[in-house]
């Protein structure tokens, strides 16, 4: 039997699928985000495009409507499916923009009137879509484990809790709220949870809630209002702006006070990035190491969606094609088909091992260099492999571990960022490539030149030394904006 076209080519058959699902209404709105975030990830940019655009018109259809229930679950879809599948400034921007005020506007007519601040009230809530340990987490965690402990701070979750998220709030004597399981199910959806946790909120004197960087749900989150001062906290992009915000933090050098994106003012907060190293047990650093033939060990540990960038995978297949001792580990929730394809293409698949989502603190042990995504970096991940002894290769972008630190007073020195010159970004203690080129010249030193190897092991370990020691200043630094931007509301 002859295979049809559509079964013998993926691409024909998702292309088929999505054809369907947008034949006709009544429309699955979650079956046109999956198959067109798997569009977008086979390379087929305008079947992603035609869902992208049915999901938001859908998504604003809804909003028209007043539905905010399925509204809120299909923007969480979109996000999932097409915010996140493009890890840029301006795409998100983009994305979010064709709802933002729609969908603010559906908020505000689930505001509380009679809504104000307790007197005396001076908590601090910090709102989670769910209580999983992630990248962000982890900042908050390191955040408050210096605080003031005269100033009452709360967790609220909108979806349940893993064990390890509530284990690490208690260590931290951190009281964390979610929404009480037992009211799961029919009547328990977005609208009931917020209103929930505004609820709790005005119970428990929080006078500032700070919205911890998900862009999902936020705007019609502010815009129903939590509580009597509202914070949008940003660790990764920034679509999310409304009037009722109060204030705006996002990351940032120390030596920086302020970013401005899309026309608004973010205050900076130097956020934590290094972890106290936890060193895996040798005899399992041994045994992980032992299943990779290679003589040499690239990787990279970071979501698949910040590994699919062009100018990224493009410098790894150079890298590895120009040292064939070479093998690469790379990560993710699920294999990303696009970045497989492209590894095939380039004839470096079989070099190239998917290890899915693991124990990066075990895996950065096993690496030799450590490549870091970018335009957007691999943030605490990258500082995972530095304090692992591994050397880095960072990037000359704002949102790099190099960046994170040093992009604004570098372009100061320099003027631009044409400007800046080699002997400029030696002078600074993490390995910081200027371009793509250079990018793979300084991961083939690293890889060949043993001298140059060990010395900026040494400089990035001290640079990772440096930061430990720094946490609480950051720390003192992010109540302060916190309590400042509470002040200013008051007076």
């Amino acid at each position: 039997m002859t295979p049809q076209p559509a079964q013998a080519d993926p691409r024909a058959a998702l292309s088929l699928q999505l054809e369907r699902a947008l034949a006709a209404p009544p429309y699955d709105v979650s079956a046109i985000c999956r198959l067109g975030n798997a569009a977008y990830q086979m390379g087929l940019g305008e079947q992603a495009s035609r869902a992208f655009q049915a999901a938001t018109s859908l998504l604003n259809e809804l909003i028209r409507r007043g539905d905010a229930e399925s509204a809120l679950g299909v923007e969480r879809l979109i996000y999932e499916s097409f915010a996140k599948a493009v890890e840029d400034e301006d795409h998100y921007e983009r994305v979010f923009a064709l709802w933002r005020e729609p969908m603010a506007a559906l908020g505000r007519r689930f505001r509380d009137p009679a809504m104000h601040a307790a007197p005396g009230a001076k908590g601090i809530g910090f709102v989670f879509p769910g209580g999983v340990v992630l990248g962000h987490t982890e900042v908050l965690f390191r955040l408050l484990e210096t605080r003031d402990r005269a100033v009452p701070v709360r967790i609220y979750t909108i979806d349940a809790c893993q064990p390890n998220f509530l284990a690490r709030a208690a260590a931290l004597d951190v009281p964390v709220e979610s929404y009480p399981q037992a009211k799961w199910g029919p009547g328990s959806g977005w609208v009931d949870r917020l209103r929930w946790i505004r609820e709790r909120m005005a119970a428990e004197a929080v006078r500032t809630a700070v919205w911890v960087s998900y862009p999902g749900t936020a705007i019609f989150a502010f815009a129903m209002g939590l509580a009597p001062v509202q914070v949008m906290w940003s660790l990764r992009h920034h679509p999310v702006r409304l009037p009722e915000i109060d204030g705006y933090l996002t990351y940032g050098s120390w030596g920086e006070e302020e970013r401005t994106f899309h026309g608004q003012r973010w205050v900076v907060c130097p956020v934590p990035l290094a972890l106290d190293p936890r060193q895996p047990a040798p005899a399992d650093v041994r045994a992980l190491r032992a299943r990779f033939p290679e003589p040499v060990l690239l990787g990279t540990l970071a979501r698949e969606e910040k590994i699919d960038s062009r100018p990224f995978l493009e410098s790894v297949a150079a890298i590895l094609k120009a040292n064939p001792q070479c093998g690469y580990v790379w990560t993710g929730h699920a294999m990303h088909p696009g970045v497989a394809a492209f590894f095939q293409r380039e004839g470096v698949a079989s070099r190239c091992h998917f290890v899915g989502w693991v124990d990066t603190p075990l895996y950065a042990a096993i690496l030799d260099v450590f490549l870091e995504t970018f335009p957007l970096g691999c943030g605490i991940t990258g500082y995972q492999a530095i304090g692992a002894g591994v050397p880095l290769v960072s990037y000359l972008d704002a949102n790099t571990v190099f960046g994170m630190q040093y992009w604004a007073s570098l372009k100061a020195r320099a003027g631009s960022r044409g400007e800046v010159t080699r002997e400029m970004l030696d002078e600074y203690p993490v390995l910081c490539a200027r371009d793509p080129h250079d990018y793979v010249a300084l991961a083939s030193r690293l890889i060949t030149d043993a001298a140059f190897r060990e010395t900026w092991r040494e400089r990035e370990g001290r640079f990772y030394a440096e930061e430990l020691e720094s946490i609480g200043r950051y720390s003192r630094r992010f109540f302060a904006a916190l309590d400042d931007v509470a002040s200013r509301k008051a007076a």
